[in-house]
């Protein structure tokens, strides 16, 4: 091999080890629990996800109806409990993305990470970029894409997905909403326990009254704790459909 040749080659393979260094990580899902069907799409059709089953960054996965899944990432110290009807992808082509809901609603919950990881931790809908700092929110997407945030610990900060309007900061105890190219909603108050909103008692109240805190997950607690947003259900289901 002449010297042209060999620097040719060098160049390649340092290239391609730039280009393999710079890959998003594949990141593994724990399924903690699923009550009746957690569907995950394949080249087959759909298979049935069980409670210590594992998926991964870039699968495509739904809940069935009247069903809930609840999922761990333990890398980045989060934990998601999916609703029924909620369709969603465990991203992994943007740095910092866990999830991406295409339609539905889940509780997303997130306890600190080590001192100095400054990674950050978003969940993405058709219409909105989601940001936290170890924060418990409900997240609800429509069929249009509109989306609701309800925020229960922490602060989420909020942005439509194309990067229109101002970047708008939601409190504990505050909700927003956010349409496709708009402005975040001023944030409100809505009275709610993370309880009250994964039972379907979503309705926006102005007056806060009572106790905001989350019963889920203190400040200092880890996702997968328990709590009021824990799955009790252990069993899967392998039947197929909604």
């Amino acid at each position: 091999m002449n010297w042209p040749t060999a620097s040719i080659v060098l160049t390649l393979a340092t290239l391609a080890a730039a280009a393999a260094s710079e890959a998003p990580a594949v990141l593994e899902y724990d399924v903690v629990a699923v009550k009746r069907k957690l569907l995950l799409e394949t080249t087959d059709g759909e298979r049935a996800l069980e409670a210590g089953d594992h998926a991964q960054s870039g699968d495509h996965l739904r809940t069935g109806s009247r069903s809930r899944a609840d999922l761990g990432v333990a890398e980045y110290v989060a934990r998601f409990v999916v609703s029924s009807k909620t369709s969603f992808r465990l991203a992994h082509d943007r740095p910092g993305v866990l999830l991406e809901i295409e339609r539905g609603s889940l509780r997303a919950i997130f306890g600190k990470l080590p001192e100095g990881d400054t990674r950050e931790r978003l969940i993405t809908t058709p219409s909105a970029v989601l940001a936290v700092r170890g924060t418990d929110y409900g997240v609800e997407v429509k069929k249009d894409g509109d989306t609701s945030i309800t925020v229960f610990e922490g602060t989420v900060e909020v942005w439509d997905v194309g990067g229109v309007g101002e970047r708008t900061l939601v409190q504990a105890g505050q909700s927003t909403r956010i349409k496709r190219g708009k402005t975040p909603s001023t944030p409100k108050a809505h009275g709610m326990t993370s309880h009250d909103w994964e039972q379907g008692r979503r309705r926006v109240s102005q007056p806060m009254g009572g106790n905001q805190q989350s019963p889920g997950m203190g400040a200092g607690s880890q996702p997968g704790s328990g709590g009021a947003g824990s799955s009790s259900s252990q069993g899967g289901s392998k039947r197929h459909g909604g």
